[in-house]
Protein backbone atom coordinates (compact mmCIF):
# COMPACT_ATOMS: atom_id res chain seq x y z
CA UNK A 1 0.00 0.00 0.00
CA UNK A 2 2.87 2.36 0.84
CA UNK A 3 4.48 1.72 -2.56
CA UNK A 4 1.14 2.34 -4.27
CA UNK A 5 0.79 5.71 -2.53
CA UNK A 6 4.36 6.62 -3.43
CA UNK A 7 3.71 5.77 -7.08
CA UNK A 8 0.50 7.83 -7.07
CA UNK A 9 2.33 10.78 -5.52
CA UNK A 10 5.11 10.53 -8.09
CA UNK A 11 2.58 10.30 -10.93
CA UNK A 12 0.72 13.47 -9.91
CA UNK A 13 3.96 15.32 -9.25
CA UNK A 14 5.12 14.44 -12.75
CA UNK A 15 1.83 15.62 -14.25
CA UNK A 16 2.11 18.89 -12.32
CA UNK A 17 5.61 19.43 -13.65
CA UNK A 18 4.45 18.94 -17.23
CA UNK A 19 1.31 21.08 -17.02
CA UNK A 20 2.09 23.68 -14.40
CA UNK A 21 5.80 24.03 -13.91
CA UNK A 22 6.25 24.31 -17.67
CA UNK A 23 3.69 26.54 -19.47
CA UNK A 24 1.08 24.76 -21.63
CA UNK A 25 2.56 21.38 -20.73
CA UNK A 26 5.43 21.83 -23.18
CA UNK A 27 8.97 20.88 -22.30
CA UNK A 28 11.15 23.94 -22.16
CA UNK A 29 13.10 24.21 -25.42
CA UNK A 30 16.84 24.69 -25.04
CA UNK A 31 18.92 26.23 -27.82
CA UNK A 32 22.71 26.16 -27.54
CA UNK A 33 24.88 28.35 -29.77
CA UNK A 34 28.45 29.56 -29.93
CA UNK A 35 29.86 32.85 -31.18
CA UNK A 36 33.54 32.98 -32.09
CA UNK A 37 35.45 36.24 -32.22
CA UNK A 38 38.83 36.83 -33.85
CA UNK A 39 40.97 39.95 -33.74
CA UNK A 40 42.45 42.08 -36.50
CA UNK A 41 42.42 40.56 -39.97
CA UNK A 42 45.32 42.43 -41.54
CA UNK A 43 46.98 42.10 -44.93
CA UNK A 44 50.51 43.43 -45.01
CA UNK A 45 52.43 43.32 -48.28
CA UNK A 46 54.23 40.14 -47.17
CA UNK A 47 50.87 38.39 -46.81
CA UNK A 48 49.82 39.54 -50.26
CA UNK A 49 53.11 38.29 -51.72
CA UNK A 50 52.69 34.98 -49.89
CA UNK A 51 49.19 34.56 -51.34
CA UNK A 52 50.32 35.26 -54.93
CA UNK A 53 49.92 32.31 -57.28
CA UNK A 54 51.92 31.70 -60.49
CA UNK A 55 48.89 33.05 -62.33
CA UNK A 56 47.61 36.58 -61.81
CA UNK A 57 45.57 35.47 -58.82
CA UNK A 58 45.90 35.43 -55.04
CA UNK A 59 44.86 32.68 -52.66
CA UNK A 60 44.75 33.50 -48.93
CA UNK A 61 43.06 30.25 -47.93
CA UNK A 62 46.32 28.43 -46.97
CA UNK A 63 47.05 31.13 -44.39
CA UNK A 64 44.10 29.87 -42.32
CA UNK A 65 43.97 26.13 -43.02
CA UNK A 66 45.73 24.99 -39.84
CA UNK A 67 43.24 26.68 -37.50
CA UNK A 68 40.06 25.95 -39.45
CA UNK A 69 39.05 23.10 -37.06
CA UNK A 70 38.68 25.69 -34.28
CA UNK A 71 35.85 27.34 -36.20
CA UNK A 72 33.90 24.17 -36.92
CA UNK A 73 30.94 23.24 -34.73
CA UNK A 74 30.67 19.88 -33.00
CA UNK A 75 26.87 19.88 -33.27
CA UNK A 76 24.20 20.68 -35.84
CA UNK A 77 24.39 24.42 -35.23
CA UNK A 78 26.97 26.45 -37.14
CA UNK A 79 29.13 28.73 -35.02
CA UNK A 80 28.68 32.46 -35.60
CA UNK A 81 32.13 33.79 -36.53
CA UNK A 82 33.03 37.48 -36.25
CA UNK A 83 36.27 39.32 -37.06
CA UNK A 84 37.65 42.83 -37.57
CA UNK A 85 38.60 43.46 -41.20
CA UNK A 86 41.45 45.96 -41.08
CA UNK A 87 42.02 46.39 -44.78
CA UNK A 88 39.96 47.39 -47.80
CA UNK A 89 38.97 45.93 -51.15
CA UNK A 90 39.46 48.99 -53.35
CA UNK A 91 40.20 46.96 -56.50
CA UNK A 92 43.34 46.21 -58.51
CA UNK A 93 43.22 49.61 -60.19
CA UNK A 94 44.03 51.25 -56.85
CA UNK A 95 47.15 49.11 -56.44
CA UNK A 96 47.50 46.39 -53.83
CA UNK A 97 49.56 47.34 -50.80
CA UNK A 98 49.99 46.87 -47.08
CA UNK A 99 50.75 49.41 -44.37
CA UNK A 100 50.21 52.34 -44.18
CA UNK A 101 47.49 52.44 -46.85
CA UNK A 102 46.01 48.97 -47.14
CA UNK A 103 44.36 47.50 -50.22
CA UNK A 104 43.95 43.75 -50.62
CA UNK A 105 42.83 41.44 -53.44
CA UNK A 106 39.16 40.50 -53.26
CA UNK A 107 40.11 36.84 -52.83
CA UNK A 108 40.77 37.49 -49.13
CA UNK A 109 36.99 37.68 -48.77
CA UNK A 110 36.72 34.24 -50.40
CA UNK A 111 39.25 32.87 -47.90
CA UNK A 112 37.21 34.29 -45.03
CA UNK A 113 34.11 32.59 -46.41
CA UNK A 114 36.04 29.32 -46.61
CA UNK A 115 37.05 29.80 -42.96
CA UNK A 116 33.40 30.28 -42.04
CA UNK A 117 33.42 33.99 -41.18
CA UNK A 118 29.89 35.41 -41.03
CA UNK A 119 30.38 39.01 -39.86
CA UNK A 120 33.20 41.55 -40.13
CA UNK A 121 33.46 44.88 -38.37
CA UNK A 122 34.58 47.79 -40.52
CA UNK A 123 34.71 50.67 -38.05
CA UNK A 124 38.48 50.98 -37.74
CA UNK A 125 41.23 53.45 -38.54
CA UNK A 126 42.13 51.81 -41.88
CA UNK A 127 38.71 51.49 -43.53
CA UNK A 128 39.16 54.87 -45.27
CA UNK A 129 42.73 54.16 -46.43
CA UNK A 130 41.54 54.38 -50.04
CA UNK A 131 38.88 56.99 -49.45
CA UNK A 132 35.11 56.69 -49.44
CA UNK A 133 35.11 54.87 -52.78
CA UNK A 134 37.43 52.18 -51.40
CA UNK A 135 35.23 51.74 -48.33
CA UNK A 136 32.10 51.55 -50.45
CA UNK A 137 33.65 48.95 -52.77
CA UNK A 138 34.70 46.93 -49.71
CA UNK A 139 31.06 46.64 -48.64
CA UNK A 140 30.11 45.53 -52.16
CA UNK A 141 32.77 42.80 -52.20
CA UNK A 142 31.56 41.58 -48.81
CA UNK A 143 27.95 41.63 -49.95
CA UNK A 144 28.86 39.54 -53.00
CA UNK A 145 30.75 37.09 -50.80
CA UNK A 146 27.81 36.74 -48.43
CA UNK A 147 29.61 38.24 -45.42
CA UNK A 148 27.64 40.60 -43.17
CA UNK A 149 29.36 43.83 -42.17
CA UNK A 150 28.81 46.68 -39.75
CA UNK A 151 30.51 49.90 -38.66
CA UNK A 152 29.71 51.93 -41.79
CA UNK A 153 26.45 53.50 -42.87
CA UNK A 154 25.45 54.19 -46.44
CA UNK A 155 23.70 57.37 -47.52
CA UNK A 156 19.98 57.00 -46.91
CA UNK A 157 20.52 54.35 -44.24
CA UNK A 158 21.66 56.66 -41.45
CA UNK A 159 19.02 55.30 -39.09
CA UNK A 160 20.23 51.74 -39.56
CA UNK A 161 22.68 51.87 -36.66
CA UNK A 162 22.97 48.14 -35.95
CA UNK A 163 23.29 44.81 -37.70
CA UNK A 164 21.00 41.92 -36.87
CA UNK A 165 21.99 38.35 -37.66
CA UNK A 166 19.84 35.30 -36.98
CA UNK A 167 21.80 32.09 -36.64
CA UNK A 168 21.53 28.84 -34.72
CA UNK A 169 18.13 29.84 -33.39
CA UNK A 170 19.37 33.08 -31.82
CA UNK A 171 19.01 36.73 -32.79
CA UNK A 172 22.28 38.63 -32.49
CA UNK A 173 22.51 42.41 -32.73
CA UNK A 174 25.84 44.14 -33.45
CA UNK A 175 26.92 47.75 -33.07
CA UNK A 176 30.39 48.85 -34.14
CA UNK A 177 32.33 52.08 -33.61
CA UNK A 178 35.89 53.34 -34.03
CA UNK A 179 37.82 55.98 -32.11
CA UNK A 180 38.54 57.60 -35.47
CA UNK A 181 40.32 57.12 -38.78
CA UNK A 182 43.74 57.69 -40.34
CA UNK A 183 41.90 59.83 -42.86
CA UNK A 184 39.33 62.48 -42.07
CA UNK A 185 35.95 60.70 -41.86
CA UNK A 186 34.18 63.08 -44.26
CA UNK A 187 30.56 62.52 -45.16
CA UNK A 188 29.58 61.13 -48.54
CA UNK A 189 28.05 57.97 -49.96
CA UNK A 190 29.20 56.14 -46.86
CA UNK A 191 30.13 57.25 -43.34
CA UNK A 192 32.16 55.80 -40.49
CA UNK A 193 30.69 55.18 -37.03
CA UNK A 194 32.70 57.23 -34.52
CA UNK A 195 32.59 56.57 -30.77
CA UNK A 196 30.63 59.12 -28.79
CA UNK A 197 28.30 58.77 -25.84
CA UNK A 198 25.24 59.79 -27.82
CA UNK A 199 26.02 57.61 -30.88
CA UNK A 200 26.63 54.49 -28.79
CA UNK A 201 23.47 54.99 -26.72
CA UNK A 202 21.42 55.64 -29.86
CA UNK A 203 22.71 52.54 -31.65
CA UNK A 204 22.10 50.29 -28.65
CA UNK A 205 18.64 51.78 -28.22
CA UNK A 206 17.84 50.95 -31.84
CA UNK A 207 19.29 47.45 -31.42
CA UNK A 208 17.00 46.75 -28.46
CA UNK A 209 13.91 47.53 -30.54
CA UNK A 210 14.58 44.36 -32.58
CA UNK A 211 14.26 42.25 -29.40
CA UNK A 212 17.57 40.43 -29.88
CA UNK A 213 18.77 37.59 -27.68
CA UNK A 214 22.31 38.97 -27.41
CA UNK A 215 23.68 42.44 -28.15
CA UNK A 216 27.36 42.69 -29.10
CA UNK A 217 29.19 46.03 -29.01
CA UNK A 218 32.44 46.03 -31.02
CA UNK A 219 34.85 48.91 -30.50
CA UNK A 220 38.08 49.87 -32.24
CA UNK A 221 39.80 51.70 -29.42
CA UNK A 222 42.69 51.98 -26.98
CA UNK A 223 46.42 52.55 -27.41
CA UNK A 224 48.46 50.46 -29.80
CA UNK A 225 50.83 47.91 -28.21
CA UNK A 226 49.51 48.58 -24.68
CA UNK A 227 48.48 45.55 -22.61
CA UNK A 228 45.86 47.26 -20.44
CA UNK A 229 42.70 49.20 -21.32
CA UNK A 230 42.64 52.98 -21.08
CA UNK A 231 40.17 54.99 -19.04
CA UNK A 232 38.28 55.85 -22.22
CA UNK A 233 37.97 52.15 -23.07
CA UNK A 234 36.62 51.47 -19.58
CA UNK A 235 34.16 54.35 -19.78
CA UNK A 236 32.91 53.25 -23.20
CA UNK A 237 32.54 49.64 -22.11
CA UNK A 238 30.58 50.68 -19.03
CA UNK A 239 28.32 52.78 -21.23
CA UNK A 240 27.68 49.86 -23.58
CA UNK A 241 26.98 47.40 -20.76
CA UNK A 242 24.64 49.85 -19.04
CA UNK A 243 22.66 50.22 -22.27
CA UNK A 244 22.08 46.57 -23.08
CA UNK A 245 25.27 45.04 -24.47
CA UNK A 246 26.11 41.58 -23.15
CA UNK A 247 29.38 41.28 -25.07
CA UNK A 248 31.96 44.01 -25.61
CA UNK A 249 34.68 43.10 -28.10
CA UNK A 250 37.71 45.32 -28.62
CA UNK A 251 40.31 45.67 -31.37
CA UNK A 252 43.09 48.06 -32.45
CA UNK A 253 45.98 47.71 -29.93
CA UNK A 254 47.42 44.79 -32.02
CA UNK A 255 48.27 42.99 -28.78
CA UNK A 256 46.16 40.98 -26.41
CA UNK A 257 44.50 42.71 -23.49
CA UNK A 258 42.56 41.01 -20.65
CA UNK A 259 39.19 39.32 -21.01
CA UNK A 260 36.85 40.13 -18.12
CA UNK A 261 33.73 38.19 -17.16
CA UNK A 262 31.24 40.23 -15.13
CA UNK A 263 28.41 38.65 -13.16
CA UNK A 264 25.94 40.62 -11.05
CA UNK A 265 24.08 37.55 -9.84
CA UNK A 266 21.38 37.95 -12.47
CA UNK A 267 23.31 37.90 -15.75
CA UNK A 268 26.79 37.49 -17.16
CA UNK A 269 28.56 39.83 -19.55
CA UNK A 270 31.98 39.68 -21.19
CA UNK A 271 34.48 42.40 -22.06
CA UNK A 272 37.40 41.43 -24.29
CA UNK A 273 39.45 44.61 -24.24
CA UNK A 274 41.59 43.65 -27.25
CA UNK A 275 41.92 40.38 -29.13
CA UNK A 276 45.18 41.36 -30.84
CA UNK A 277 46.12 40.33 -34.38
CA UNK A 278 44.45 37.25 -35.80
CA UNK A 279 46.62 37.49 -38.92
CA UNK A 280 49.29 40.01 -39.82
CA UNK A 281 52.99 40.30 -40.58
CA UNK A 282 53.79 42.17 -37.40
CA UNK A 283 56.60 40.00 -36.08
CA UNK A 284 57.62 41.75 -32.86
CA UNK A 285 56.44 39.78 -29.83
CA UNK A 286 53.68 39.71 -28.72
CA UNK A 287 52.05 41.09 -31.88
CA UNK A 288 52.40 37.75 -33.64
CA UNK A 289 50.03 35.97 -31.22
CA UNK A 290 46.34 36.16 -30.39
CA UNK A 291 43.36 34.15 -29.20
CA UNK A 292 40.18 32.89 -30.75
CA UNK A 293 37.45 33.75 -28.26
CA UNK A 294 34.46 31.42 -27.96
CA UNK A 295 31.30 32.50 -26.14
CA UNK A 296 28.70 29.80 -25.52
CA UNK A 297 25.09 30.89 -25.12
CA UNK A 298 22.08 28.93 -23.97
CA UNK A 299 18.50 30.03 -24.61
CA UNK A 300 15.38 28.65 -23.03
CA UNK A 301 11.79 29.77 -23.55
CA UNK A 302 12.59 32.59 -21.13
CA UNK A 303 15.85 34.20 -22.27
CA UNK A 304 19.40 33.70 -23.46
CA UNK A 305 22.39 33.67 -21.15
CA UNK A 306 26.14 33.19 -21.45
CA UNK A 307 27.21 29.80 -20.09
CA UNK A 308 30.90 29.53 -20.95
CA UNK A 309 33.80 31.65 -22.17
CA UNK A 310 36.88 29.95 -23.59
CA UNK A 311 39.90 30.71 -25.76
CA UNK A 312 42.22 28.98 -28.19
CA UNK A 313 45.68 30.58 -28.47
CA UNK A 314 47.13 31.19 -31.94
CA UNK A 315 50.35 32.45 -33.48
CA UNK A 316 51.26 33.61 -36.98
CA UNK A 317 54.05 31.43 -38.34
CA UNK A 318 56.39 32.67 -41.09
CA UNK A 319 58.64 30.21 -42.90
CA UNK A 320 60.34 29.88 -46.28
CA UNK A 321 59.44 27.15 -48.78
CA UNK A 322 61.51 27.01 -51.96
CA UNK A 323 62.62 30.54 -51.31
CA UNK A 324 59.06 31.89 -50.96
CA UNK A 325 57.64 33.24 -47.72
CA UNK A 326 54.86 31.11 -46.23
CA UNK A 327 52.51 32.71 -43.70
CA UNK A 328 50.10 30.63 -41.62
CA UNK A 329 48.00 31.10 -38.50
CA UNK A 330 48.74 28.10 -36.29
CA UNK A 331 47.19 26.69 -33.15
CA UNK A 332 49.38 27.50 -30.14
CA UNK A 333 47.76 25.27 -27.53
CA UNK A 334 48.63 21.76 -26.42
CA UNK A 335 45.79 19.80 -28.03
CA UNK A 336 47.22 17.05 -30.28
CA UNK A 337 44.35 17.20 -32.79
CA UNK A 338 45.87 20.08 -34.77
CA UNK A 339 48.07 19.64 -37.80
CA UNK A 340 51.60 20.94 -37.38
CA UNK A 341 52.91 18.70 -40.15
CA UNK A 342 55.58 20.44 -42.21
CA UNK A 343 56.23 23.16 -39.64
CA UNK A 344 59.85 23.37 -38.48
CA UNK A 345 60.33 22.26 -34.88
CA UNK A 346 61.43 25.78 -34.02
CA UNK A 347 58.08 27.15 -35.22
CA UNK A 348 56.11 24.56 -33.24
CA UNK A 349 58.15 25.39 -30.15
CA UNK A 350 57.62 29.12 -30.69
CA UNK A 351 53.88 28.56 -31.02
CA UNK A 352 53.69 26.51 -27.82
CA UNK A 353 55.74 29.12 -25.94
CA UNK A 354 53.51 31.93 -27.19
CA UNK A 355 50.38 29.92 -26.39
CA UNK A 356 51.47 29.33 -22.81
CA UNK A 357 52.20 33.03 -22.37
CA UNK A 358 48.74 33.91 -23.71
CA UNK A 359 46.95 31.42 -21.47
CA UNK A 360 48.89 32.59 -18.42
CA UNK A 361 48.12 36.21 -19.25
CA UNK A 362 44.39 35.44 -19.41
CA UNK A 363 44.47 33.13 -16.37
CA UNK A 364 42.87 30.33 -18.39
CA UNK A 365 42.41 26.83 -17.05
CA UNK A 366 45.37 24.54 -17.70
CA UNK A 367 43.49 21.79 -19.52
CA UNK A 368 41.98 21.99 -22.99
CA UNK A 369 38.64 20.57 -24.14
CA UNK A 370 37.97 18.23 -27.06
CA UNK A 371 38.05 21.17 -29.49
CA UNK A 372 41.31 22.65 -28.24
CA UNK A 373 39.80 25.52 -26.21
CA UNK A 374 40.73 26.51 -22.67
CA UNK A 375 38.05 27.68 -20.26
CA UNK A 376 38.17 31.20 -18.82
CA UNK A 377 34.80 30.94 -17.09
CA UNK A 378 31.91 28.50 -16.95
CA UNK A 379 28.48 28.81 -15.43
CA UNK A 380 27.83 26.97 -12.18
CA UNK A 381 24.97 24.73 -13.28
CA UNK A 382 23.66 24.21 -9.77
CA UNK A 383 23.51 27.97 -9.19
CA UNK A 384 21.89 28.57 -12.59
CA UNK A 385 19.02 26.21 -11.77
CA UNK A 386 18.01 28.10 -8.63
Amino acid sequence: MKNFKKNILFFYSFIYFLTCAVPDGRAEEVIRARAIFIGDIMAHKEQIESAKKPTSEWDFTPQFRRVKPLFMSNNENKNLIVGNLETVFAGSGAGFAGYPSFNTPDSLADALVELGVDVVTLANNHILDRGLSGALRTTEVLDNAGIFWTGLRKRGEENDAFLQVEQSGLKWAFVNFSYGSNRAPVSGDISLNIISESSVIDALSQAKTSDPDIIVACFHWGNEYQYAPTKRQKDTASLALANGAALVIGTHPHVLQPVEILNDGLSTSVVAWSLGNFVSHQRTEPRERSVILAVDVEKTNKSARITRVSVAPTRVSVTKVNGKRKIEVVYAGESPRFNHAGLPKTEVAAARKAGKAVLDFLAAQETFDDEGFYTLWEEDRDTAKR
